[in-house]
């Protein structure tokens, strides 16, 4: 079976949409990072029973506080530009071709979480992340050449 050949264009818009999709997953969560606490209290910060309309108006605070956050909005239109590039990707080659390229932002996002928010990274994550890209090359060795333009 033949490797796949893509064209350098479709390496560059791979690489949008994987590096987009990867600061929006960090921006989000810096943004909730941030309020956590925020959102602890209007969950847990009233005196009105229960009820469906008490607990209507808690989720809406609750959501006008994520969506308002700088740093959640700033993921949405990146994870929307990382849409488009991908959208992209996928009217040029097969879904099967591209989608084991997703797994590199899934590796990349673990790595600057560890560097960026100081996240832990035990020795089985890593294994893991070594076992994954072993996964995606050899996806990527096995598929045939079919519709790369």
């Amino acid at each position: 079976m033949a490797k796949i050949k893509l064209k350098p264009s479709m390496y560059v818009n791979l690489a949008i949409s994987i590096f987009t999709g990867v600061f929006a997953q960090l921006s989000m969560k810096y943004g909730m990072n941030g309020l956590k606490e925020n959102i602890r209290l209007t969950a847990t910060g009233s005196n009105i029973p229960l009820n469906l309309l008490s607990l209507f108006l808690k989720m809406s605070k609750i959501l006008l506080i994520i969506f308002t956050n700088k740093f959640v909005i700033t993921g949405i239109v990146l994870y929307l530009i990382s849409m488009f590039f991908w959208i992209g990707v996928l009217s040029k080659i097969d879904l099967s071709a591209a989608y084991p390229f997703v797994s590199i932002g899934v590796i990349l996002t673990v790595i600057l979480a560890a560097i960026t928010l100081h996240e832990s990274i035990p020795l089985l994550r890593w294994a893991g992340i070594l076992i994954t890209l072993s996964g995606v090359y050899l996806i990527l060795s096995s598929h045939q050449d079919n519709n790369a333009r």
